[in-house]
């Protein structure tokens, strides 16, 4: 299953710019998610997040914006494969 979403803000600026748009696929059991993938995620007091892998240990996954001030798993930690909702396919 195919999503499209919109960048809202800079926290992965410049791979991803404010207002650009992602297709994504569902993240299912067996997906692979690998170093340097893009995905997007739910977290609780944060909403929708769109981040990149950055380290893989033992299905968890820890996560970071390329912006200095983003929030990313150096607040929250890292995140285990059923929370990753989609996997990035593409920019435009």
């Amino acid at each position: 299953m195919l999503q499209l979403f919109k960048i809202t803000g800079n926290s992965l600026y410049p791979l991803y710019k404010d207002g650009q748009r992602v297709v994504c696929r569902k993240v299912f059991r067996g997906t692979q998610i690998m170093v340097n993938d893009t995905i997007v995620f739910e977290k609780e007091n944060f909403g929708i997040m769109i981040k990149q892998v950055k380290s893989v240990d033992n299905n968890s996954y820890f996560v970071e914006g390329t912006d200095p001030m983003s929030v990313d798993s150096r607040n929250f930690g890292s995140l285990k494969l059923d929370e990753i909702k989609y996997k990035v396919l593409f920019k435009f």
